[in-house]
């Protein structure tokens, strides 16, 4: 079975904003010296983001259930590029903070969605597989978005980046203007069917387990330009060459990740946080070598980034529906680890600790995921072998 082009113009759209989100992070010395912040503030324009995603996105899927896929998608990645537009003219910390929160909002209702068709649009053993492939546009943007994002952002500065990004949402507009459904062909989830699944206590456990676990990589990661350039040694010119091995390990990592979903979304989950915790302890330990630091990077992005398909697919599962809303709470929590990792970075920078602390902060963090992880499958294991011989209600 071919894979349906509509989740192609989704994984370009997904490609947009992957770079509208971690582009910037290596632009974060290039805005604090041009808004006459603290590199520690400018990494608000990270965390806004994030923050956006994980309130905002939830709340517009909730409140869209009933517009047409097609129709809301288009508009959200309208609004997403005038947001776009607004954080490359803004004047000050606080406009660029409150339009990258916009765009965060945008981001987190559209992935809710694009979960959801994707996921109809194929038999239930291909989902993890589809669900990777729109996220693989949302890690090749950290090939080559983050790459021409940040070359752009070197000659003509960081607002270079937001106006690449806005470009990249026309062209998206464009492919799903063309090529999406008005009405996906698969099974629809009804709006009461995803909210009544949220009375599930353990959808709210992988929730949290989302979010510690991806989190980790994000205390290290919201910081790698400095980190690279003040403990490795990296001429800032180079950073970008080194963050696109950091891109290479995130596409590799989401690709088999989805494969590997499709046959044990638990052993998939659990390998790559234990990838990820071991991948950020070793660069605590060795990142004042260049070489270490070039495998770590690859190891951590296609670790961190691996988690997206069998977690979205583990949500997917508990809650037995495809619905916008438990698939914008899922990609709620991914922003959410992005947010609590960025902060939790910058608390640690502003209380004096020192860069080489990051990455064992974010093992910590990780580790407190994969726990949380363990105890929600756990429960869902014992909700299987129950409903057996007592079946659950369905909601879908």
């Amino acid at each position: 079975m071919k894979t349906p082009l509509p989740i192609y113009a989704l994984a370009l759209t997904s490609f947009a904003l992957g770079t509208a989100e971690f582009a910037p992070n290596g632009q974060l010395l290039s805005a604090s010296g041009e808004l006459g912040v603290s590199v520690a503030d400018a990494g608000l324009i990270t965390t806004s983001f994030a923050l956006g995603a994980t309130i905002g996105g939830p709340l517009l899927a909730a409140a869209t259930l009933r517009v047409p896929h097609k129709r809301l998608v288009l508009a959200l990645a309208s609004v997403f590029f005038l947001s776009n537009i607004v954080t490359a003219i803004a004047p000050t910390l606080a406009l660029a903070v409150g339009s990258r929160a916009i765009a965060g909002a945008m981001l987190g209702a559209f992935l809710g969605v694009a979960v959801t068709i994707a996921s109809d649009l194929v038999p239930l053993a291909r989902r993890g597989g589809a669900i990777a492939l729109v996220f693989l546009g949302f890690t090749v943007a950290n090939v080559l978005g983050v790459v021409a994002g940040n070359l752009a952002g070197g000659v003509w500065g960081w607002r270079s980046v937001f106006w690449l990004v806005s470009g990249l949402s026309v062209l998206a507009i464009v492919g799903l203007a063309s090529v999406l459904p008005q009405q996906q062909p698969g099974p629809r989830a009804t709006p009461s069917a995803g909210l009544a699944a949220l009375r599930t206590g353990r959808l709210w456990l992988t929730y949290a387990a989302i979010a510690l676990g991806y989190g980790g990589l994000f205390v290290m990661f919201t910081y790698i330009a400095p980190i690279l350039e003040e403990r490795t040694g990296v001429a800032p010119a180079a950073v970008v060459w080194i963050l696109l091995i950091f891109g290479v390990g995130l596409v590799i990592g989401t690709f088999f990740a989805g494969r590997a979903a499709d046959r044990s979304i638990r052993a998939t989950t659990i390998s790559a946080l234990a990838l990820l915790i071991v991948a950020l302890i070793a660069f605590w330990l060795l990142d004042t070598s260049l070489a270490a630091v070039i495998v770590l990077l690859f190891l951590v992005g296609g670790a961190g980034f691996g988690l997206v398909p069998p977690l979205q697919s583990f949500v997917l599962e508990i809650a037995k529906t495809t619905s916008p809303v438990i698939s914008a709470l899922a990609a709620a929590a991914f922003n959410a680890g992005v947010a609590v990792g960025s902060a939790l970075g910058g608390e640690l920078i502003r209380r004096g600790a020192g860069y080489d602390a990051l990455p064992l902060a974010g093992a910590g963090l990780s580790a407190l995921g994969l726990v949380v992880f363990v105890i929600a499958a756990g429960l869902q294991t014992r909700s299987l072998k129950k409903s057996v011989s007592t079946p659950e209600p369905q909601f879908a």
